[in-house]
């Protein structure tokens, strides 16, 4: 079998390969196109009754109330077991009020009298698993609805 060297020949097989190539590479970057999603949906948050739309909130953040009087309320997210019991000791029960804000909007999670620093723990602990739960939910782009108990 005699082999055709001639410019055309060479010219038309080279012509071919950079056909066949350029196709393969239209096919492998259309495949890559379709992996590709965009997630629009509006999250939501279902507690108790409402249900709240999280989907374009830029500033989460929670604090935990303790109300002593009609006057005055201080902060109780970061005390510990000595000084919730210092105020114990002050007062017979503490209103204990755990809230967690969407930008401007409060949403209460749980609000009782406490009277006992192993009821605030509790209550501390739930609080937590619920913060963690709603962190993990916003940072998900495929999760749509989150129903915190």
């Amino acid at each position: 079998m005699q082999m055709n060297n001639s410019p055309q020949a060479i010219t038309a097989v080279a012509l071919r390969w950079l056909l066949l190539a350029l196709m393969t590479g239209t096919l492998l970057s259309l495949t890559a196109c379709g992996s590709t999603k965009v997630y629009t949906a509006d999250k939501t948050v279902i507690y108790g009754d409402s249900v709240y739309n999280v989907s374009n909130v830029s500033v989460f953040s929670t604090r935990v109330d303790g109300v002593i009087s009609d006057s005055e309320t201080i902060e109780l997210k970061n005390v510990d077991k000595k000084a919730f019991n210092d105020l114990l000791d002050q007062h017979d029960s503490i209103f204990v009020r755990q809230v967690i804000t969407f930008d401007d909007k409060d949403m209460v999670y749980q609000a009782t009298n406490v009277d006992s620093w192993s009821d605030y723990n509790r209550m501390a602990k739930r609080f937590s698993s619920a913060n963690k739960d709603l962190t993990k939910f916003l940072g998900d782009k495929k999760k749509t609805q989150l129903k915190l108990k």
